[in-house]
């Protein structure tokens, strides 16, 4: 097995920069109900505490998906993609919308890992909040599905659609784009390709061909 030191340490920085501010929110709650004898003050520093609690469990239960082992198991299907991106969503200013009703049956193992690691993905490129529409075709080794970002602002980085497309001798690889990079390699693994087109400057698509 042929492990990339450099990438690994980039993976670890991502993972380490989302979970710092809602560990360290957790850890702010405590430090409060030591001392606060407000009863206002002690009620707020308990819910504070809760919610970034939450959100540290929320990140981690999605990233061990997304990014680790856990997403390439059998058991690991739509349903429990959608629920995690739906999480990793919540209480933030981009939407999920498109989800079918009826999940696809048969989908190869790392299917649900891709669409996760997506939506993670493109939730990043609408800054100022806005939709992500998923739009799914097809069954079991044929399923195909379709990420759209719609917003008042479109962040699209170059290296970004330089790695999802598989192109990664163009591109330096740091913390900031090495989901991008997963996202891609996990692709490629799966023999599908990444195609992102932007017809204006409030609209993504990602295809999944």
């Amino acid at each position: 097995m042929k492990i990339d030191l450099a990438v690994l340490e980039l993976t670890c920085s991502r993972l380490c920069h989302d979970l710092i501010s809602p560990i360290g929110a957790v850890n702010n709650g405590l430090e409060l109900l030591e001392d606060e004898e407000d009863p206002a003050l002690v009620a707020e520093a308990r819910a504070l505490a809760a919610r970034s609690a939450r959100r540290a469990s929320i990140l981690l239960q999605a990233y061990r998906c997304a990014i680790g082992n856990a997403g390439n198991q059998a058991s690991f299907g739509f349903g429990e993609a959608i629920k995690l991106a739906r999480d990793f969503l919540e209480g933030g200013k981009v939407s999920l919308s498109g989800v079918p009703a009826m999940s696809p049956s048969d989908l190869p193992g790392g299917w649900s890992k891709l669409l996760l690691i997506m939506v993670i993905l493109m939730s990043e490129t609408l800054p100022r909040g806005g939709d992500l529409h998923l739009s799914v075709q097809g069954e079991g080794p044929a399923a195909r599905f379709m990420l759209v970002s719609e917003g008042a602002q479109i962040v699209f980085p170059e290296d970004h659609k330089v790695l999802l497309a598989g192109e990664n001798g163009q591109a330096t690889l740091d913390a900031r784009n090495v989901l991008a990079y997963l996202t891609g390699t996990l692709a490629a693994r799966l023999k599908l390709k990444i195609e992102a087109t932007q017809p204006s400057p409030t609209r993504l698509e990602i295809r999944i061909a």
